[in-house]
């Protein structure tokens, strides 16, 4: 080969190295290309996410990136470049720098649930209390080693508020069910009440119209009260008994009755004109019922007959 074949080959191998380093250098080019658009479509996507973003550098956790939407959530602070203790000491006493320290410590993400957050407002001086979904995770660098912490949040102050203002109408009506549920007992007691006057002897003073449902109280009350008491003459005032219907009148009846098979007497005192008149018309039988006319006189042969 003579020299200028020499120099012509050398020349073309010199070419394609050139060509080599300038597609690669083009390649290199367009894949930094893609990654500066990535990364501008990530920054892009971050500043306009309506939920904060934040991240931490170090381990002191210094602010590298904030955006608006976490801006806004405390907008009485500012960020960049200082580190996190600085800008929110609060975090430290609510426990949130334990968290966050754990994930760089660890590189295990930390995802939290309606977690409370306490923010002094400087306007006003008052504390706001506010609850976040979060996120922590770890951010790494090109050789896998943790660099900082990123945090993604999500405000839910008013699904909160709104459940437990649910929750709280919830239990108030379970309160005002249970106060119900113990007045209508009162009720029945004092609609039906077994009063003791002597060993023995107990009197029922009832008030007011007897229905059925009633008439079912008075004999559960007769029945408890004689077999507790160990009664064995019960006085039966209905007095203050206007009206009685037909199953009331017989319902009492049967309570007289079933007092007998206690071993246990009945009075039945105060039967007014108009209550007699229905009695008489309903066919009610009293027989082996003493009646008088006033509760005084049903009590005066209750303590002779003792």
């Amino acid at each position: 080969m003579t020299g200028a074949d020499a120099s012509t080959s050398e020349l073309a191998a010199a070419r394609q190295r050139i060509e080599a380093l300038e597609k690669a250098l083009a390649e290199s080019q367009a894949a930094l290309a893609a990654s500066r658009s990535a990364h501008q479509s990530l920054y892009d996507m971050l500043m306009h996410a309506p939920t904060p973003v934040a991240f931490w550098r170090g381990d002191d956790f210094v602010f590298a990136f904030v955006n608006p939407a976490y801006s806004a959530a405390l907008p009485d602070r500012e960020f960049l470049g200082k580190p996190l203790l600085d800008v929110l000491p609060e975090a430290k006493v609510q426990g949130f720098w334990d968290l966050i320290e754990n994930v760089y410590r660890t590189g295990q993400p930390f995802m939290g649930n309606e977690m409370l957050v306490v923010i002094p407002n400087q306007d006003t001086g008052r504390d706001e209390q506010r609850w976040l979904n979060v996120v922590y995770a770890p951010v790494r660098d090109g050789a896998g080693e943790i660099i900082g912490v990123c945090h993604f949040g999500v405000e839910i102050t008013e699904q909160v508020r709104a459940r437990q203002a649910a929750e709280a109408k919830a239990e108030e009506l379970r309160q005002s069910a249970a106060l119900i549920a113990a007045q209508q007992e009162t009720i029945r007691v004092l609609g039906t009440p077994l009063l003791p006057l002597a060993p023995g002897v107990l009197a029922m003073p009832l008030i007011g119209p007897i229905d059925t449902r009633r008439s079912e109280q008075i004999l559960e009350g007769l029945l408890q009260g004689v077999a507790k008491e160990g009664a064995t003459l019960v006085i039966l005032d209905v007095t203050g008994v206007e009206t009685i219907d037909t199953q009331a009148a017989n319902s009492l009846m049967r309570a007289a009755q079933a007092v007998r098979l206690l071993g246990a007497r009945v009075l039945v005192t105060g039967i007014q004109a108009a209550m007699a008149q229905v009695l008489v018309q309903l066919g009610v039988d009293l027989s082996g019922i003493a009646t008088y006319g006033t509760l005084r006189s049903g009590i005066a042969a209750a303590m002779k007959a003792r």
